[in-house]
């Protein structure tokens, strides 16, 4: 899984047939032969069925049909028939660290934390996974070596320290965000992050309901233009739509939540296209809230669940006093929101405004790998088909990071990224939690080893 074409039918089949044809084999590395699923490869309309992938080292040789692609001699032969194959997820938008049990603080962001939550990431088949805005001093030496081939568990991207207003929004309860109070005091604050080579910029924009005050747009006007300055993407927290049209204006780059507060309009649509604004639209959080209140916990059940978090977590979150508890929230509200975000979803995805697949996950009780499958059938329900929530998932995420050259979808030159399945999503979405293997990096990663720093804490 891991790049991703926007190249026509007719220039992808050439490709295909010049790397199946002329690509050197590098006769040192290992070659692998997966042989006989059906492989969703991220990008086409269509399935492979009776499939070929030949990865040799950590990059696919060569992919197709069987018959039109040649198998090395001394290749390891896997045979996956009955099975389905998807690229590695991306998940583009969740928080890191910052979770022990029902409790989130600053103080528990370290080393220790991140690799336990890149493990758990890894463990559903999310590969790439991006942390939004509340990362502290610890991410840059692991995000380092992790890039250094000297870290596991998925890799992470940053967006480092975020922008809310003075007085203003919150994130996780985090205070420590950075908070301009004149457009030339926002831009020297992003020169300063930028620093650290961030991968995104991330910006609240949202006023709590009318008790904080939001972010001006003089001040993110700034944010954004100075981050673009220096080629890095900006991504905004937003609820309301005419704050989300300014944003469109000024130049945003991904949508980190759906407007909640009315359906999406035409303006809405055509700015979004204009100007190439990605949508990740964030409905696995307010889903959480209603099914803990209502008792639908049903996916306390997943079988990776008790791998990677302790049982008396999983005990806690599926009680009658934690029920109570969510009930106590403004469930109208909350419910109100999430259907118009269901709605909008739709909306953007007919219209052909790019979704990538983002959750929020990280937060107490909504839970690292495991949400983003979830949140794929949330796109379910809101009227998308399983293959674009699959491509969501995957290519989409991988260019919303601009990595789609490496990663995001399986194709010949890429980096063998994939989930093995007992069972085919594009029949039920829900398969894609039934996962035979993980593949990292072109080899079978070791899932059971993935929840040992955490099952037992």
């Amino acid at each position: 899984m891991t790049k991703s074409l926007s190249t026509t039918p007719l220039i992808a089949a050439l490709l295909l047939l010049f790397s199946v044809g002329c690509q050197q084999t590098d006769t040192s590395a290992p070659v692998t032969v997966i042989e006989g699923a059906t492989v969703i490869d991220g990008f086409s309309a269509q399935p492979i069925q009776d499939a070929v992938i030949v990865i040799s080292g950590a990059t696919i040789q060569a992919i197709g049909p069987r018959g039109s692609v040649p198998v090395p001699e001394n290749a390891e032969r896997i045979n996956a028939a009955g099975k389905t194959i998807i690229p590695g997820i991306v998940s583009a938008h969740g928080h890191l660290a910052m979770a022990e049990g029902l409790e989130r603080k600053a103080e528990f962001f370290n080393r220790e934390r991140l690799q336990r939550d890149a493990n758990a990431y890894l463990y559903y088949g999310v590969t790439h996974m991006v942390s939004m805005g509340i990362d502290m001093d610890p991410i840059w030496s692991f995000v380092a070596e992790q890039r250094a081939g000297q870290a596991g568990g998925a890799r992470l991207y940053t967006a480092g320290i975020g922008f809310a207003p003075k007085d203003g929004w919150q994130p996780g309860g985090f205070d420590g965000v950075h908070r301009p109070t004149t457009p030339e005091e926002a831009r020297e604050m992003v020169r300063q992050e930028l620093q650290k080579k961030p991968d995104l910029i991330k910006i609240w924009v949202d006023d709590n309901n009318g008790r904080m005050p939001k972010l001006s747009p003089e001040l993110y006007g700034a944010i954004i233009d100075e981050a673009h300055k220096n080629n890095v993407r900006v991504v905004a927290h937003m609820k309301y739509l005419d704050d989300t049209k300014e944003l469109m204006r000024r130049g945003i780059d991904v949508l980190a939540h759906s407007v909640r507060d009315k359906e999406v309009d035409e303006e809405f649509i055509q700015l979004a296209k204009e100007r190439g604004v990605i949508q990740l639209p964030t409905m696995a959080g307010m889903d959480a809230t209603l099914s803990y209140a209502s008792g639908n916990t049903s996916f306390l059940s997943d079988p990776g669940l008790p791998v990677l978090f302790p049982a008396s977590l999983l005990q806690t979150l599926g009680g009658p006093e934690y029920r109570e508890q969510m009930g106590r929230a403004n469930l109208a509200a909350t419910r109100a929101e999430y259907e118009t975000a269901l709605k909008n979803t739709a909306k953007l995805a007919a219209a052909g405004v790019p979704i990538a697949l983002g959750t929020d996950s990280g937060s107490p009780g909504r839970f690292p790998g495991l949400w983003e499958h979830r949140e794929m059938e949330l796109y379910i329900r809101a009227g998308l088909t399983p293959m674009q929530a699959i491509q969501a998932a995957t290519i989409n995420g991988a260019r919303m990071l601009r990595i789609e050259r490496q990663y995001g979808s399986l194709e010949a030159g890429k980096v063998a990224d994939l989930i093995l399945l007992n069972a085919d999503p594009l029949s039920d979405i829900t398969n894609s939690r039934r996962i035979d293997s993980v593949w990292m990096n072109g080899k079978q990663v070791d899932r059971g080893t993935l929840g040992l720093a955490r099952a037992g804490s």
